[in-house]
């Protein structure tokens, strides 16, 4: 995964309103500790039905086009 890929929500309930079926583009990492990170876990995404920003885990995601 990396930033500017389109990746499908492939976990239910893991936010309100559920966006499980929708499709998110990677905006970037998130690291709160700004330390090298070789495998982010939390990305930065943006929503492509509801237009808003949102976090996901790695494991919430499937990519679709890199």
């Amino acid at each position: 995964m990396k930033a500017g890929d389109l990746c499908k929500v492939i976990n239910k309930d893991t936010h309100r309103p559920c966006q499980y079926g929708q499709y998110v583009v990677i905006l970037k990492p998130i690291n709160p500790l700004n330390a090298v990170m070789d495998a982010p876990i939390w990305w930065e995404v943006l929503n492509q039905t509801t237009g808003k920003w949102h976090h996901h885990h790695k494991d919430d995601l499937e990519v679709i086009c890199k």
